[in-house]
C-alpha cells in the first residue's frame, strides 16, 4: 500500500491505495521556468513567429490597443509582463496617451477597479486607460459582417478603430475551443452577445437532441467548428501581434510565443501538448484527481475543467473521485438554474436557445454525472451535491471506500495530482 496525497484548498488530503491498482500517475512534464521576464519579453517581440518584428509593425504617434484576460484569468499574471510591452511601445514612439487597455470579459461581469488593477499591475493601472467590454451593449461594438458559419460579427470598436491591436493570454487546455490563448481575446473576448452566443453553439451538432460535438474538445484545433469560426473571425479583424503565456502546475512562467495570432499561438499548444498531454495506455475504472487546490479549485464552475479532463482517462460508466473545495460555491449565479430541466437533451435545447458559458459548464457537469459516477470531496451542502448528480463524500477515506465498492474487483486506478492542467491521451 502506497500513500499519496492531494492538493485541496490551502491543505493536502492522503489515503492509501494498493500500488498493484494503479495504472498511471499524470503528471505535466518539467519545463525549465524563465529566468527573466522582462528578457524573453523583449526577445519575442524582436523574434516573433509568422510575422515581422513589433517594432517594424507599429509607427510613432499610432494609437494602439492591448486586450488583456480578466479576473478569472489571473493565473495567466498579465501584470508581469503588460508593462515590458508597454514600455516596449514607449520605446517606438507610441505615448502612454495613445495606448489603452481592453479587459476581454466575453459574458463576464464587469471588473472592480481593484480587479482592474490586479489584472494590469499598479504602475500600468496609474499609466494606461483601461476599459472593460461590454458584449451587451450594441453601441460599443461594430458590426462586420458574417463567418462563412454564419455568425454575425459584433466586434468592440476600440477594438475596431485602433491603429494597432495586441492580444495578449495565456495558453492551455480548454474543454471545447482546443486550447485557450490566441484568437478567443477577440470571440469571446471583445465581442457582441450575438457573436459569442452563435460561435458557441457550435460546440453542439446541428439538430434537437443531437449532443455535443465531438469535435469541439480539448486538445482539438484542426475540424473543430468553434475554433475554427473564431480564429475565421479574427482573421476578419486582422490583429497586428500576439504575445500569450505558458505557465506550469506551479504557476511559474515555463514560455512566452509572440507574433502572428495563430502561428505563435500554435506554437504554444503544441508546447502544451508535449507538457500537459499525458499519453495513457488504457482507460481505468477509477480516476483520483484534484484540481490542484486552491485558487483552481475556488468553486465548482473552475472545477468542470478538471472534471472534463477526467473524462479522457476512465471507462464509460466508471468511477471519479474528485477533490474540489470549492470554498466560493458554485462559482456563477446561474449555474443551478440550469438543472431545472430533468434530461441532457432538454438542457441542451435550452442552450441552443440561449447559449451562455455557465450553461455549458453546467451542461457538461450533467452529462459527467450520466456517463460516470463521480464522488465529489468538497465543501458545498451535501443536498446540493446529489441535485448535480454526484455522490457527496466527507473525506478521501470514505470516497475511496465507495470507488471500491462500486468498481470490479482489483480496480485499474489513474491518480490525476494535478488535474486541472493534465490531459490524458489515449494511444
Amino acid at each position: 500500500m502506497g500513500s499519496y496525497k492531494f492538493k485541496y484548498g490551502d491543505a493536502l488530503l492522503e489515503t492509501k491505495i494498493n500500488d498493484d491498482d494503479i495504472i498511471a500517475v499524470l503528471v505535466p512534464k518539467k519545463a525549465k521556468p524563465l529566468q527573466s521576464i522582462e528578457e524573453e519579453v523583449l526577445r519575442v517581440l524582436e523574434a516573433p513567429s509568422g510575422t515581422a518584428p513589433l517594432k517594424v509593425l507599429v509607427n510613432p504617434g499610432e494609437t494602439v490597443v492591448i486586450i488583456v484576460s480578466d479576473v478569472t484569468r489571473l493565473w495567466i499574471k498579465t501584470n508581469l509582463f503588460l508593462l515590458h510591452v508597454v514600455d516596449y511601445l514607449n520605446g517606438l514612439g507610441v505615448a502612454d496617451k495613445d495606448i489603452s487597455v481592453i479587459i476581454a470579459l466575453g459574458t463576464h461581469r464587469p471588473s472592480t477597479e481593484a480587479e482592474k488593477e490586479k489584472i494590469v499591475g499598479t504602475e500600468i493601472y496609474q499609466r494606461i486607460s483601461i476599459y472593460d467590454h461590454d458584449c451587451f451593449n450594441p453601441e460599443e461594438n461594430t458590426f462586420m459582417g458574417q463567418s462563412e458559419r454564419g455568425t454575425p460579427i459584433y466586434i468592440n470598436k476600440r477594438v475596431v478603430e485602433a491603429d494597432r491591436v495586441i492580444l495578449t493570454g495565456g495558453i492551455v487546455f480548454h474543454l471545447f475551443a482546443g486550447f485557450g490563448g490566441g484568437a478567443k481575446s477577440i470571440v469571446p473576448g471583445v465581442a457582441g452577445i450575438e457573436t459569442i452566443q452563435y460561435n458557441h453553439r457550435l460546440t453542439f451538432n446541428k439538430g434537437e437532441g443531437t449532443g455535443l460535438n465531438p469535435a469541439a474538445a480539448s486538445n482539438k484545433i484542426e475540424g473543430n467548428p468553434m475554433r475554427e469560426d473564431i480564429t475565421e473571425i479574427c482573421r476578419r479583424v486582422n490583429p497586428d501581434f500576439l504575445i500569450n503565456a505558458v505557465l506550469d502546475a506551479e504557476g511559474s512562467f515555463v514560455k512566452l510565443v509572440a507574433g502572428d495570432f495563430e502561428a505563435a499561438w500554435l506554437e504554444g499548444c503544441e508546447f502544451i501538448r508535449e507538457c500537459d498531454g499525458i499519453a495513457i495506455a488504457e482507460k481505468s475504472d477509477i480516476v483520483v484527481a484534484t484540481a490542484g487546490g486552491f485558487p483552481k479549485d475556488i468553486n465548482l464552475y473552475q472545477t468542470v475543467k478538471t472534471m472534463d479532463n477526467c473524462l479522457y482517462g476512465g471507462k464509460e460508466n466508471s468511477i471519479i473521485v474528485l477533490m474540489s473545495e470549492c470554498r466560493d460555491g458554485l462559482g456563477a449565479a446561474e449555474f443551478m438554474d440550469w438543472f431545472q430541466y430533468e434530461t441532457l437533451e432538454a438542457m441542451e435545447q435550452a442552450l441552443k436557445r440561449n447559449f451562455t458559458v455557465p450553461g455549458y459548464a453546467a451542461y457538461k457537469t450533467a452529462y459527467t454525472a450520466a456517463y460516470r459516477k463521480l464522488i465529489l470531496i468538497s465543501s458545498l451542502p451535501q443536498q446540493q451535491v446529489r441535485q448535480l448528480g454526484f455522490i457527496p463524500a466527507t473525506d478521501l477515506e470514505e470516497a475511496m471506500a465507495l470507488a471500491y465498492s462500486l468498481s470490479p474487483a482489483n480496480p485499474k486506478i489513474t491518480l490525476m495530482p494535478n488535474g486541472a492542467n493534465t490531459l490524458p491521451i489515449c494511444k
